[in-house]
């Protein structure tokens, strides 16, 4: 796999997602706790500990940011906000260039987005079909065929009936707040010079081989970037791929004494929760891939998504690509050193 790992943050997806978290400030730092505490993890000690940098590098954002009412259309929602971050990540050129591209081939790119987002939820990692839509009816049958919620459609329909017209206010938006973004960076500067050499040295150790196995799977010629206003998760684009800068201090290695407790009782609370029981019962059988399991169980492809996040990250099931799709195993050898790990503590 070639890789290109980068050495600084992406002053786009940072400015991207700094707009996005100012127009959610109320609801950001609280989710974040919620999904560490759904993870199994102590979310209030765990934010208290590692993430006052964000609370500092947003805060700074926030005073120099500059609002315009319009903005709001395109932060005001996660998923929508989602699909044009990865449009404009994949096309940061548009930030100085957007004059010269055309209304068809923002449509193309965006149909691109689209149809690599319906592949990942899906669990496959084949190459996308071009696809021709120009017409009211050609959008309107599309976006029938995809899994958003309405509200989502409505929004990919203007936006793909009016696409140079919503880009130019969407990187109006950007580029107006980039420099909110440097002044940003400034504050928090002495933490991220230790934080990036850190991160760049696990990529090159592989460190983190579940992520790299999915940007070898769902991504071409990839460029991996630090993220801290993400700093707990991992994005894969069809060519760029972001990792929080804070990844590394969730306990999912346990390869030293000093957290393998934490990491016996986060995968403890992993085998502990009904759903994710079962789907490691389902594997048990045979590999699957994520709308097999969801099929088989009830469950929505979002919902096993999240849980085999969950399982990834305890090393209880590793990925393979079969026929196209992203099959899950049982990590049958992690699993034996769960086991192990159990007895040395109780026997």
């Amino acid at each position: 796999m070639n890789l290109n790992i980068r050495e600084k943050l992406d002053p786009l997806f940072e400015t991207m997602g700094l707009l996005y978290v100012s127009s959610n400030k109320d609801e950001h730092k609280e989710q974040t706790i919620i999904e560490l505490d759904k993870f199994g993890i102590d979310g209030e000690a765990f934010y208290s500990k590692n993430l006052k940098i964000i609370d500092k590098y947003i805060q700074t954002f926030q005073k120099h940011q500059i609002h315009e009412d319009s903005d709001r259309l395109f932060f005001d929602d996660e998923t929508y906000f989602s699909i044009l971050l990865a449009l404009l990540c994949e096309n940061a050129n548009w930030l100085t260039e957007l004059d010269k591209v055309n209304a068809d081939r923002i449509r193309e790119e965006l149909l691109q987005v689209l149809l690599s987002e319906q592949n990942v939820q899906q669990g496959s990692s084949g190459e996308n079909t071009p696809v021709n839509v120009r017409s009211l009816d050609e959008i309107i049958s599309f976006l029938d065929g995809c899994s958003f919620e309405e509200g989502v459609k409505w929004k990919l329909m203007s936006l793909l009936q009016q696409p140079h017209k919503q880009m130019q206010a969407l990187v109006g938006a950007v580029n107006r707040n980039l420099p909110a973004y440097e002044k940003a960076c400034e504050e928090v500067e002495k933490p991220l010079g230790k934080l990036i050499p850190k991160f760049v040295q696990s990529v090159h150790k592989n460190e983190d081989e579940q992520f790299l196995k999915f940007v070898e799977l769902f991504s071409n010629n990839s460029t991996i970037h630090p993220a801290l206003i993400m700093p707990l998760g991992q994005v894969m684009y069809i060519s760029q791929c972001y990792c929080g800068l804070y990844v590394g201090s969730l306990p999912i290695t346990g390869n030293n004494s000093a957290d393998s407790k934490e990491y016996l009782l986060l995968r403890l609370k992993a085998l502990a929760d009904n759903s994710k029981l079962q789907i490691l019962s389902s594997l048990k059988a045979s590999p699957k891939y994520n709308l097999e399991i969801a099929e088989q169980l009830g469950l929505s492809a979002a919902t096993v998504s999240h849980h085999m996040n969950v399982l990834l990250a305890c090393g209880m099931v590793g990925i393979d690509k079969k026929n196209g799709k992203v099959h899950y195993h049982l990590d049958a050898g992690n699993l034996r050193l769960l086991i192990d790990e159990l007895e040395r503590y109780l026997l």
